[in-house]
């Protein structure tokens, strides 16, 4: 076939492919541009020869007067992992200009790119798609235009384009917005930029940033809307910066109708050897109640250097209310005590040194006509610490602690406090291991307002523990019982004293048990499925009245999950306490019932939730937390979540004494996950 002189023609009929392996620098361009349009900034243009380039179509011409190639019919061009195809590619050896024609459409591993036509300078490595969608396949993010232009190496804009991560021709949601400007692997910007819900505008900003292929970028975050009867209707902000890749940092600010504007800031970081840190700040002006709210938490943790190592929890509110005014978490709510720790450890041979201080924050209020002791600091604790080391046939432990307690109002103290314990073990069928444990403390009180008590104290102790145990088991075709019966004496000699308690070491007085237990275990395959302690303890000092509560442990995997530590008063025919959590699958339903009974505290609350999905995408958590002592319903809350395919909804209702409050969350795919500082 001829088209006059100038032409030089190949064709073949039917689908039979021209194959032509191309080693001139203007072919290995063509399938080049096209392979780079799209690629991630680390992408490395090469030319090189034996990198052959194969392009197969049905009819492949040659003009020698134009020097130009022209391909029609199922062109396809292939090089290493990137595909090109189109109905018609035209191409110029003179301008190095290439326009590819219906169908267009180039595949990689990274991205896929679709098009009615494509107008590329192979030179400059820019050119012009039209009615173009552009995906990326990590994130699954898609931007489509009318006109698409490439204008450097991972440059491109759009007069007005739209951007989602949704698959259905019309998404759950998008940007769209005008003056697109796109940096492959960062960056999205726009002007006058509209969020749409099924392509009904329901937001607007004039300025639009989100990022694209990566999973840290600076930006506001989706807002979260909520309402409260106590604090009205509330608009929550957040706006993230990745100030480097080992640190970030969250500011948030709440507006409350009833309340006023809060304030919030949280830094993170990270370094080599294991080094995290999170510090928050928050802060708001309550214009109801006309007090300033201030909270700062920090966690900072240090623990796996070899020389010097610490840790800081740092948990401090300058109102004793303020997770009552302003948290919807019950287990926050109920907290009675902020606690504040900070340590230096230095690790030696089997021992460490270590500087602590703690500080302790009651966020009970004062009963009416009362004063409230407040908690004793330790300000600051300095110990050291041996583990157990061989000395011989016996294990040598001992501690060491200096610390100064100090009281706002009450008792304030320094304490010195020596521990060391010797431990021996012996037997094979029968184990037993006995520790003989020798203390002393000394006291020196300042601040003191009882007449009573010495200015200083002296108090000795003597210790001495030892326990046998052995175990039988039987072995049956479906499961294994193992029995393990112990016993226990339990010995502590003190002198009486009316000492005030500061922590633990003053409750080690004067004690003479013995204690019966048998545990039953239960193995099923090699897991254990069922475990049963019962533990009875004899105070052989009180002759009148020498049984203890008698103890209940008792634990279940399957069919269902149970959990029970109960006691009971055998003097007094009654339960001392209850503790217990049952989790039931019951279908798609997961439901789970507990108590927590403490009758010397006069606690007795049960508890009932359920998680179940009613649809695939749907799920719903639910609890209630009833209080039997006389207050009735204290908690009831529900949250349900739906996750679609480019997006989910969390929307949380919380039922708390004298508040119901509820907020929405929403998580837009690939735009709104921040992860954190990478080590």
């Amino acid at each position: 076939m001829t088209k006059g002189d100038n032409f030089k023609a190949v064709s073949e009929k039917g689908r039979r492919a021209v194959r032509a392996l191309f080693s001139a620098r203007q072919w290995i361009g063509v399938v080049f541009l096209l392979f780079t349009f799209l690629s991630s900034p680390s992408t490395c243009i090469c030319l090189a020869e034996e990198k052959a380039t194969v392009i197969t179509a049905e009819h492949l011409e040659y003009n020698a007067a134009t020097q130009q190639y022209r391909m029609t019919g199922s062109v396809t061009a292939t090089r290493e992992d990137a595909v090109i195809k189109a109905d018609e590619m035209l191409y110029s050896e003179v301008t190095s200009e290439l326009t590819a024609k219906g169908n267009v459409r180039y595949d990689d591993r990274e991205t896929s790119l679709t098009a009615d036509k494509a107008d590329m300078d192979l030179e400059a490595k820019t050119g012009r798609l039209y009615d173009a969608v552009l995906l990326g396949k990590k994130n699954n993010y898609r931007i489509s235009g009318k006109i698409l232009e490439k204008q450097g190496e991972n440059y491109y804009y759009s007069p007005e384009a739209t951007f989602t991560t949704c698959d259905t021709p019309i998404p759950d949601w998008c940007f769209k917005g005008k003056e697109v400007n796109i940096v492959m692997g960062d960056t999205i910007k726009s002007q006058g930029t509209s969020f749409r819900i099924k392509d009904l505008p329901v937001l607007y900003s004039p300025y639009m940033s989100a990022s694209i292929d990566t999973e840290r970028h600076t930006g506001f975050l989706i807002p979260m809307p909520g309402y409260s009867n106590t604090r009205g209707i509330s608009l929550s902000v957040p706006f993230y910066w990745a100030i480097a890749e080992d640190k970030d940092a969250t500011l948030v600010v709440d507006t409350f109708s009833k309340r006023g504007i809060g304030t919030g800031l949280e830094y993170r970081f990270v370094e080599p050897d294991n080094i995290k840190s999170a510090w928050w700040a928050y802060h708001i002006r309550d214009t109801l109640l006309g007090r300033d709210f201030l909270e700062i938490r920090a966690l900072h943790e240090d623990r796996d250097r070899g020389t010097v190592s610490g840790f800081l929890n740092l948990n401090y509110v300058n109102q004793i209310d303020f997770y009552q005014q302003f948290d919807t978490h019950r287990d926050v709510r109920i907290q009675r005590f902020l606690e504040s720790t900070g340590e230096i450890s230095v690790p030696m041979n089997n021992s460490r040194a270590y500087f602590l201080s703690q500080y302790w924050i009651d966020l009970q209020p004062p009963q009416t006509g009362t004063e409230l002791v407040s908690a004793p600091q330790k300000l600051p604790e300095v110990g050291y610490v041996l583990n157990y080391t061989r000395v011989g046939d016996v294990m040598l432990a001992a501690t060491t602690t200096a610390t100064d307690f100090y009281r706002n109002n009450g008792v304030s103290a320094g304490r010195l406090d020596l521990y060391s314990k010797l431990s021996h073990s012996f037997g094979t069928d029968v184990t037993a291991l006995q520790t003989v444990g020798f203390r002393g403390t000394g006291y020196d009180f300042y601040s003191v307002t009882d007449t009573d008590l010495p200015k200083g104290t002296l108090r000795g102790a003597f210790e001495y523990d030892a326990t046998a145990h052995t175990s039988f088991f039987r072995s049956f075709p479906l499961f294994t019982h193992i029995i393990e019966p112990s016993i226990r004496y339990h010995f502590i000699y003190s002198p009486k004293s009316s000492l005030p308690v500061f922590d633990s070491t003053e409750l080690f007085g004067k004690t003479s048990a013995v204690e019966f237990s048998m545990l039953n275990r239960g193995i099923i395959k090699g897991s254990e499925a069922l475990t049963v302690r019962l533990t009875q303890g004899i105070d052989t000092y009180n002759s009148s009245s020498p049984f203890l509560p008698v103890r209940l442990e008792a634990g279940l995997k399957t069919p269902v999950s149970l959990q029970v530590d109960a006691s009971y008063d055998y003097y007094g025919r009654r339960l001392e306490t209850m503790f217990s959590d049952l989790t039931i699958p019951v279908s798609k339903v997961n439901l789970s019932l507990g108590q927590r009974y403490n009758r010397t505290e006069a606690i007795n609350v049960y508890t009932v939730g359920a998680t179940f999905s009613p649809l695939k995408n749907i799920q719903v958590v639910s609890s209630l937390w009833y209080d039997v002592t006389g207050a009735g319903l204290r908690d009831a809350d529900v949250t349900l979540k739906y996750t679609g395919q480019c997006w989910s909804m969390r929307l949380e209702g919380v039922k708390s004494p004298g508040n119901f409050s509820f907020r929405v969350m929403f998580e837009l795919a690939g735009v709104t996950n921040h992860p954190g500082p990478k080590q």
